[in-house]
């Protein structure tokens, strides 16, 4: 029992010294756009060329789990949470988001309108750093 007050005057002093650094808990690391894709094994430009192609069948346009996950990693890399909404294209997220709504009968003409939009930027949809 003494060694538990011991222990415990010992460490609520340095729990209650310690200073929050809310700033650096969410700090991105310093890596290009290129070497994020390159560490995830992903290739963003391939994948807005799949949701091109998705967009050019007839039916309901449901991504595979694969297409799903590169659309996630790539609206991180390219629209990270916390930043100010970019104008440029591709809309990784908001592609996501078109597809996320569940498929509905008109749901490839929604995404070719929607990509008729954000693909103005096209062939190069992404530019590395």
């Amino acid at each position: 029992m003494l060694q538990i007050r011991l222990l415990l005057f010992g460490i609520v002093p340095l729990v209650m010294a310690a200073d929050p650094v809310s700033d650096t808990v969410n700090e991105r690391i310093p890596v290009s756009r290129v070497e994020l894709e390159a560490h995830w094994q992903v290739d963003c430009g391939a994948a807005w060329a799949e949701l091109q192609q998705l967009a050019g069948a007839t039916g309901q346009c449901v991504p595979g789990s694969r297409l799903r996950r590169a659309l996630q990693l790539c609206a991180f890399i390219y629209q990270p949470p916390g930043e100010e909404v970019a104008a440029a294209c591709p809309d990784f997220a908001a592609a996501l988001d078109l597809l996320g709504a569940g498929a509905a009968p008109d749901s490839c003409q929604s995404l070719a309108n929607f990509l008729a939009g954000k693909g103005r930027c096209l062939p190069s949809p992404v530019s590395g750093d």
